[in-house]
């Protein structure tokens, strides 16, 4: 998924936009995590140029008040420990496949899972363009 096709990240979406435009960095794939306990987001964009982790939250502690978006880019030759995991049944009954993905970097760290089936497939159809981009690329360093 891309950062336009995010719903409820609000004015975040503009500023991420603007910022990848200011550094002229080509988006590949966006995974937008939200805290259900404080609305933060954390943002991971796979670019041409690196992995971006971009946090967006209150500036202070008033939820209410200014928020910031922050970011740091991690160039692909810095990405370190990426793997895609998968586990995966059937039900030998209902013939249901049941399965589960997770994306796992060390630096930055980076722990995403997503289920096939159900509710969870937007989950999945989220997940995986992201974790594709970022296995295709944590393994090819660029000068």
């Amino acid at each position: 998924m891309k950062i336009g096709e995010w719903e409820n990240i609000g004015r975040a979406r503009g500023l991420l936009q603007r910022q990848l435009g200011e550094l002229g960095a080509t988006e590949i794939a966006t995974h937008v995590t939200i805290n259900n306990e404080n609305g933060r987001l954390r943002i991971l964009v796979a670019t041409d140029i690196g992995l971006i982790e971009f946090s967006y939250g209150p500036a202070g502690s008033d939820p209410e008040g200014e928020w910031l978006l922050r970011g740091e880019v991690y160039r692909w030759g810095s990405v370190r420990g990426v793997r895609l995991q998968t586990d995966a049944q059937i039900n030998e009954d209902s013939g249901e496949v049941r399965a589960i993905w997770r994306l796992i970097a060390e630096q930055p760290k980076v722990e995403l899972t997503a289920n096939t089936g159900g509710s969870e497939q937007h989950a999945l159809g989220a997940l995986l363009p992201f974790a594709r981009a970022c296995v295709e690329r944590a393994g090819h360093v660029t000068a």
